[in-house]
């Protein structure tokens, strides 16, 4: 390891303590994933979203494969992202906690789009298609195109801060 300007850099000996903490330097949003599926509407909350094209506006959203919500994803191919608002906590816990979609929905007040549902406490939402599923070992990356969206003025995005970068 060295030492630049209170810097230090993990070399390969370097422990994963230090490299799970330096993950957490890369700043993300809070968002809920929503899907319709033949069984229903489907939920996840999720972390690993981000923009990365303009022409046309795409997102890229990282998965856990084992999550209930790829499912819906590869029936529809398309969903709804609802970004969490900053101060918020609703969203979060519900989701996190949430067994029972289709009442968590209700409850919400969620508005049933084309691709999902949106949820009137995100401070917007991007109703998506997917264009591409790449596997990148324990998750799957969704490259979709965004072709509709909304957004709550009065409402500011959430910046979260991982407190591992090696799980959740």
């Amino acid at each position: 390891m060295y030492t630049h300007q209170g810097m230090q850099r993990m070399n390969e000996a370097g422990s994963r303590g230090d490299l799970s903490q330096a993950l957490t330097h890369i700043v993300s949003g809070c968002s809920v994933l929503t899907a319709k599926s033949s069984s229903g509407p489907m939920a996840a909350l999720v972390s690993f979203a981000q923009q990365v094209g303009m022409n046309p506006p795409r997102i890229v959203v990282s998965l856990a494969k084992e999550r209930a919500v790829v499912t819906a994803l590869e029936e529809a191919g398309r969903f709804v992202l609802n970004t969490c608002a900053q101060g918020d906590t609703e969203l979060r816990t519900r989701f996190a906690e949430s067994r029972d979609v289709i009442k968590t929905f209700e409850e919400l007040g969620a508005e049933e789009r084309t691709a999902g549902y949106s949820l009137p406490q995100a401070s917007a939402h991007l109703e998506c298609t997917v264009a591409q599923r790449v596997d990148i070992g324990d998750h799957w990356l969704y490259i979709a195109d965004v072709h509709d969206g909304e957004v709550s003025f009065d409402k500011s995005p959430l910046v979260h801060v991982r407190r591992s970068g090696l799980d959740y």
